[in-house]
């Protein structure tokens, strides 16, 4: 009691509240000062906090509960002066929550925090007031996608009307909640000029795929000329540009504006090979150019501006690395196989796999491994056993014998590293766990090679008595595969902690969706069988913290999950649900709120959910928009079954007016092939980029003598720089026929 008592004064004492209230202290130091100074004592007055310990994200929600309104204003306002720029979800929604009536005034005092509101607050609100404050509402940059589209359909109901550039600006961030048909209507000149304010292409760039393809398109038809699409789009968005538009026919590009816009690898691929014409310095070339090098793209260029190319694609520091395929560097090998040099860190990292032994001089085995060690070795096909062949050949260069791998041996062999079996990550200098924080992925056994050796405490980590929060941000990206064998050793705390901002990081860098469940599966702490919810009701503050669904495992996640709470969050739960077995829990609990049948809202929002989907799942959904097709069909949030997809394209085409033209098409993308060809025959597109597709195939050659004629026997659809045919449809005495058109050479 006496140590309790001492304690509260401790980190109650005035002196070391003004002593933490410090910018240059470190920010987990702060907040373990917040987090003891609430565990002490629960009821600490939040008013007693200044400066920058109230920009603690360690505040417990339950302190911000207990304020009234005019306590949550001034909070607020306290935060607006210290924390601008810090976001805290959880602290948001209670904030909030905690306001009755919201106004003009209201919405200036929130700031940032107005993502916090609840959809059903927001739909609260009158018409009037959300267009008054479109200035502030406009400038909040934590909107989730939900919000943003009842705001917009709020105004625009209330008779708003978006139908200029203008109009379209001053929206700021809740652009992203603008239906695409809406954007159609705005003159394309103005959409031009809107283009060029900085502001709001960075808004545009959050908005959906198919509102950014939309706005691209209205540009491009200002001047369908390439020189001017490539000047008149901005940088950032360029790679919504049809790759099959960026053929130079005539005379040399811009390879100033060309070089400061962001592309893709398939349109890069389009016009590199007329951009290596030019006279230009290779080294100058960004990297997103330089990963549309092909064999093709420098058939006619001299061999020394080939080996000018090769090695602008080399490792650079403070500069992203050209991402290449096998087919890519095996191409750049054969070009210059007879005149290789020992100057390996001129190459690109991975086209080094592809060197044979006898290219490197025994003497330079060392310096060709070290440079080696940069190289992504998931890039070569697992056929070609590049990393047991590589370690072969390293171990004689090294002299390693046995399963020990020194230090030195470490520092050469860099991510080869990660092709290695258990028995030498056990085994090595624990320096090794350095090296296995660079690999793209690790196996099972890999990981349990790599946990062993954590637990024996003979690592830089210490031993397990001694880790905590602090112990897993060093580790680096290496949590993400723990099993419960290293969570077990960390409180409930600690990884709840930890798990806010990992998990932040880890979405953000799109990880993908198998390994963040595997995750959860494997970091949430086990909990009694129940019948009832004992894990805590699932409301907006709980699936505002970056860590849900931690906590929660199968059974307490459908007890503690109510419709209502769904349909309030269905975005936000959506977006951080990652386990099919979850998945599958929300749309059954979909379905029980929207029986006769859920809204093209709520479709759009479903995300990753959408892919563990039934036949009965998807006969209750509203598809009847571009808009929902659209977020249905994003490859990010996974691969469908071919009924799935087929199912969801029929739906949208039973409305009235919808057609497999140009963009549905695009949209659809190798989906396509789930269709019956006499859904194909009904394709409006005027001209379609798509990929190989054997009842797409099949359906040319039975329908066109051209499509024959060019589709003889197996069909490459890597003729000249294209990737992708172009599936043209003209009518012909009423007839829609099918015919495969070849673009010309470059």
């Amino acid at each position: 009691m006496h140590l309790c008592i001492k304690a509260e004064v401790f980190w109650e004492d005035q002196a070391n509240l003004e002593l933490f209230n410090n910018s240059t202290i470190a920010v987990d130091v702060r907040n373990y000062y917040i987090t003891q100074l609430f565990t002490v004592n629960p009821s600490f007055s939040l008013f007693k906090l200044s400066g920058v310990l109230l920009c603690s994200t360690d505040i417990p929600s339950a302190v911000y509960m207990s304020l009234n309104e005019a306590n949550t204003m001034a909070i607020l306002d306290m935060r607006n002066e210290f924390c601008n720029g810090i976001e805290d979800p959880q602290a948001f929604a209670v904030l909030a929550s905690n306001i009755k009536t919201i106004t003009e005034e209201i919405f200036v005092t929130l700031g940032g925090a107005a993502s916090g509101l609840s959809n059903t607050q927001i739909t609260s609100v009158p018409p009037t007031v959300l267009i008054s404050s479109l200035s502030t509402l406009g400038s909040v940059t934590t909107w989730g996608q939900d919000q943003a589209n009842i705001i917009i359909q709020s105004i625009t109901s209330s008779g708003y009307q978006i139908n200029s550039a203008a109009v379209l600006e001053s929206l700021g961030t809740l652009v992203v909640g603008v239906p695409s048909a809406l954007l159609e209507k705005i003159p394309a000149s103005e959409l031009l000029h809107a283009s060029r304010n900085p502001a709001f292409v960075s808004s545009m760039l959050q908005a959906p795929e198919l509102l950014q393809e939309t706005f691209v398109t209205k540009i491009i038809s200002v001047d369908t000329r390439l020189t001017e699409v490539v000047q008149n789009v901005p940088d950032a968005l360029a790679t919504k540009i049809p790759p099959s538009q960026l053929v130079f026919s005539e005379g040399s590009p811009n390879i100033s504006v060309i070089n400061k816009k962001s592309w893709t690898k398939d349109q890069a691929t389009m016009f590199l090979g007329t951009l290596v014409e030019s006279d230009f310095d290779t080294e100058q070339l960004s990297t997103s150019v330089l990963q549309g090098f092909t064999c093709t793209s420098v058939q006619k260029v001299p061999k020394t501006k080939i080996k000018q190319l090769i090695r602008a694609c080399r490792p650079r520091t403070g500069r992203s690395k050209v991402e290449l395929t096998e087919p890519q560097l095996t191409c750049m090998y054969n070009l210059i196989e007879e005149d290789l040099d020992q100057n390996f860190i001129d190459y690109p990292s991975d086209m080094l796999l592809y060197f044979r032994i006898q290219d490197v001089q025994e003497s330079n085995c060392r310096s060709y491994f070290s440079a080696l060690g940069a190289a992504d070795f998931s890039v070569a096909s697992s056929l070609l056993n590049k990393g047991q062949q590589l370690f072969s050949e390293a171990r004689t260069c090294l002299g390693i014998n046995g399963l020990s791998l020194s230090r030195d041996h470490l520092d050469v062999l860099g991510n080869m590293v990660c092709t290695l079996n258990s028995s030498y990550i056990q085994n090595s200098d624990p320096s090794i766990l350095e090296n296995l924080k660079a690999c793209t992925d690790l196996s099972e056994n890999q990981v349990a090679a790599m946990e062993t050796l954590l637990l024996s405490g003979e690592t830089q980590y210490g031993t397990v008595a001694t880790w905590n929060q602090q112990t897993l941000e060093d580790l680096g990206i290496l949590p993400l595969y723990f099993t419960i064998n290293i969570w077990s050793t960390f409180t409930t705390t600690i990884r709840m902690q930890f798990l806010k901002g990992f998990v932040a990081k880890l979405r953000k860098e799109n990880t993908q969706k198998t390994k963040l469940e595997n995750l959860f599966k494997q970091i949430s702490p086990a909990t009694p069988p129940a019948e009832v919810c004992t894990a805590g009701s699932i409301t907006q503050v709980t699936v505002s913290d970056p860590a849900f669904p931690f906590g929660y495992d199968l059974t307490q996640f459908d007890l503690c999950l109510d419709i209502p709470a769904l349909k309030e969050n269905l975005f936000t739960i959506c977006s951080k649900v990652d386990d099919n077995d979850f998945q599958k829990i929300i749309l059954k609990k979909l379905n029980k709120a929207y029986p006769s049948g859920v809204s093209e809202q709520q479709v759009q929002l479903l995300g990753s959910v959408s892919r563990v989907a039934t036949h009965s799942d998807i006969s209750n959904w509203n598809i009847t928009t571009i808009d929902t097709l659209a977020a249905l069909m994003k490859t990010e949030d996974g691969t469908w079954e071919t009924a799935q997809s087929k199912e969801i394209i029929t739906k949208y085409l039973q409305t009235s007016g919808n057609s497999l033209g140009s963009t549905e098409l695009n949209i659809i993308g190798s989906n396509v092939c789930s269709l019956d060809l006499s859904t194909l025959t009904t394709i409006t597109a005027n001209r379609y980029n798509i990929k190989s597709c054997q009842k797409v195939l099949a359906l040319l050659r039975g329908l066109s003598p051209l499509a024959h004629d060019t589709l003889q026997g197996e069909v490459s659809w890597k003729q000249s720089n294209w990737m992708h045919g172009l599936l043209q449809l003209t009518p012909s005495d009423g007839v829609q026929v099918l015919y495969f058109e070849l673009p010309p050479h470059g």
